[in-house]
Formats: C-alpha cells, structure tokens, sequence
C-alpha cells in the first residue's frame, strides 16, 4: 500500500489532526444529530460523487438540517482531500451535524447553529473485497428498527448490531425482514433473481436509497440486458427470497456481493448464479470508466 497521509477539511478549512477540530459539543457526538455519506475511491477517484451528495442534501432536509455547502464545492473538496492524501483505492466520508450547541433534547430552530461539515478519506483491504466476490452467507433478522430509515443519518447503531450478530455467525450481513417481507440488510440493499429477472423492494421508509441499487438499475442491468423491477405493488416476500435462483447485496464498499445462502438454506444452486456474475463484470466496467 502506498504511502498516505491523513487531510480534513472542516468548515472551510483543511487540517491533518484529528484532535484540533472535534468538539465535545457537537450535536453529533451528543445525540447522533446528523448525516454522512460514504463514498468509493476508485483509481484516486470518488466514484459516483455526485449521486452521494444528492443523498446527503435528501438526508438533511429530512433531518431539517440547511446546507452550508454547495454541491459543486464537495468536488473540489474531494479532489484536495484524496490527492493530499494519496489514496488509489478507498473510502472519503462525508459527515454533516447539526451543529455545535447545548446538550438540550430538543432540535434546536433551523437557523439557530451553524451545521459542521466534516470530509476525510482513508484505504481500504482490496484483499478483504476480492474476497466476497465469489460468495457469503446471511442472516435473517425481524427488522424492528421503526421508521425513518431511509435517512443515512449518524444513528447507526441497530444496524451495526445486527451485522455484529451475523459476524458472530460467521455470516457476512444480517437481511432485515418486516411483516414476512424484505426490506433491506444492514448494510446492503437486497436484490433476488427469478426466472432471470431482478427483483428489488421498491424504494420506502424502512431502506437506505442504496447509489450501488441505484446504479445496478438504472445502469448496470440495462447494459446486461437483464431485466429489473422494483415494484411496490409486488413486494418482496421472504419466502421469495428463499427460494430465488440467485441472491445479490449492494453496497458502495464491496459493490456485488453474491449471496450462497440465508440462515444455512443454500440458494439456487449454492455458488454464484449467471445474473450475478453478470452484473458484478459490468459493474466493474462502470467503476473502470468513472463517475462523476
């Protein structure tokens, strides 16, 4: 791995100590007030930026928190962050807090304090991504997590225990289950294939708006010539899923990852299915060709 170093900006400014710019009056600190987005750098590049900032400006007018920085300013922000740091393949993070204020449990009025923008980058185990190319197992779990899950905000927590209770397992994710019907994993959207098609939950308030399902729909899967749908009005049921020729997760980490089987029921034939080898080789291209 190629020699890095740590760069930040926050608010405006860049530093390369931690220590010098988090309070312990952030209100992300204090109450998981805020939102983040985490972001692939590909070849030294962010891929799909530009789709990630959408969804962070979707998370903070849910939250009610304003923006201070504009669109066009967190590509410049990138460029400086991951050339300074010299990194070829990793991860930048994007965290937005309400701000820094009094330790009351209210949410203070929106113009009240002045949001904290945060930005860094660090590498990543390409080992540890090659590896779940070729397969991993999951868990099921009920999802009790409640609404408002589709914000990617700092309150994490739930999902990390449920992908913690996998890892004890010796399974890679948990895949949440609502009323008999699939919504997402912890950390993964969830697509099934039958008869050759890929079905998806429709987009709703207990799942992330995952960029890398977004992608795997709108782009990956048309030039794949496979078909796709992610209707409301056939949802995903668990049993669907159990008895699907293929599994697939979506993650801006590890990009396709196939699934071989769920709670120790192999799915489909046990080994990486032709819809998903499909989509990973031409996921691949896209990352190849860049995204802004």
């Amino acid at each position: 791995m190629a020699d890095t170093k740590t760069t930040i900006y926050y608010n405006h400014n860049f530093y390369y100590d931690f220590s010098k710019i988090i309070s312990a009056d952030d209100r992300g600190l204090q109450f998981g007030d805020g939102c983040y987005e985490w972001i692939r750098i590909f070849n030294g590049h962010p891929f799909a930026l530009s789709y990630h900032t959408d969804r962070l400006y979707r998370s903070m007018r849910l939250l009610g928190i304003r923006p201070v920085t504009a669109p066009d300013e967190f590509t410049e922000i990138a460029e400086v962050v991951i050339d300074e740091s010299g990194i070829k393949e990793g991860f930048m993070k994007i965290i937005v807090t309400r701000g820094t204020g009094e330790h009351d449990f209210t949410i203070p009025a929106r113009n009240k304090l002045q949001p904290n923008v945060l930005v860094y980058a660090r590498p990543l185990d390409e080992a540890s991504i090659a590896k779940v190319q070729d397969g991993v197992t999951c868990i099921t779990a009920e999802d009790d997590r409640g609404h408002h899950c589709d914000i990617l905000s700092l309150n994490q927590l739930d999902n990390m225990m449920a992908r913690a209770e996998a890892q004890k397992k010796g399974s890679y994710d948990t895949i949440f289950i609502k009323d008999g019907l699939l919504t997402e994993a912890s950390h993964s959207n969830v697509c099934i294939v039958k008869a050759g098609v890929i079905w998806t939950p429709d987009t709703n308030e207990h799942m992330i708006r995952g960029i890398t399902r977004s992608l795997v729909l709108t782009r990956v899967a048309p030039t794949a010539g496979v078909t796709s749908i992610d209707d409301a009005a056939d949802p995903v049921k668990l049993e669907d899923m159990m008895n699907a020729e293929e599994v697939f997760l979506t993650n801006t980490q590890d990009g396709i990852v196939p699934v071989l089987s769920i709670d120790g029921k192999k799915i489909g034939s046990g080994e990486v299915g032709p819809v998903t080898r499909k989509i990973q080789e031409h996921y691949a291209h896209l990352m190849k060709d860049g995204l802004a």
